[in-house]
């Protein structure tokens, strides 16, 4: 990615592939990036660990879950193909960065 799309972002949404393994053991790279060019202290960071739909895991949901807890992470389980979990994501990273807007 650009470094430009790390500025400023309250954010950010980390996704690896469960059937990848080559995948989830790049995400300090990306983390890495975010430390780089990010210029917030207060992003809120989701890791989401795409294609539970597959039955050729090679990465554990707990081993996703350590991840996310080691560096301060959300954390869930989705399927793009399925939606499972998908809004689910999306609706938790905006509950936390804008508090009140589900409330009526």
């Amino acid at each position: 990615l650009t470094p430009s799309y790390y500025r400023g972002a309250q954010g950010v949404i980390l996704v690896y592939d469960v059937t990848r393994r080559d995948t989830f053991s790049k995400l300090d790279n990306w983390l890495n990036e975010l430390e780089t060019y990010g210029t917030r202290n207060d992003i809120v960071k989701m890791l989401v660990g795409n294609k539970i739909d597959k039955e050729n895991r090679e990465v554990d949901r707990n081993e996703g879950l350590k991840f996310a807890r080691k560096h301060s992470m959300l954390f869930i389980e989705a399927s793009a193909k399925t939606r499972d979990g998908v809004q689910c994501a999306f609706e938790e990273l905006v509950k936390i960065q804008t508090p009140g807007l589900w409330e009526s």
